[in-house]
């Protein structure tokens, strides 16, 4: 296989221990784990942006596909991510900003 391009800075993966949680602006957006023999990608976009794009579940066959798929899925999405993420981040300031009296 290919390999795939690195994202931008500011998207990272982090490794907890199963798991791999690919993030933009430390907003999780998908997982990739281990399932039986193989590997399963998830992507988690619903829970920032509730009315676009349904969850993805994949089956992948190892952890480097599943990376790589993620990869060019991000990719393809940047620009949607990123006013996704935007928008969440703005809302939690304001939730977390005490009203003044």
């Amino acid at each position: 296989m290919a390999g795939y391009e690195r994202l931008p800075e500011e998207f990272s993966w982090r490794d907890d221990g199963h798991r791999h949680t690919l993030s933009l602006a430390e907003v999780p957006l998908a997982h990739v784990e281990p399932t039986g023999s193989g590997w399963v990608v998830r992507t988690l976009v619903h829970q920032i942006e509730p009315a676009g794009e349904p969850p993805s579940r994949i089956s992948v066959p190892s952890l480097h596909h599943g990376k790589a798929w993620l990869t060019r899925w991000a990719q393809c999405r940047r620009p949607k991510l990123m006013r996704a993420v935007t928008q969440r981040l703005a809302q939690a300031d304001t939730a977390e900003v005490p009203a003044l009296h």
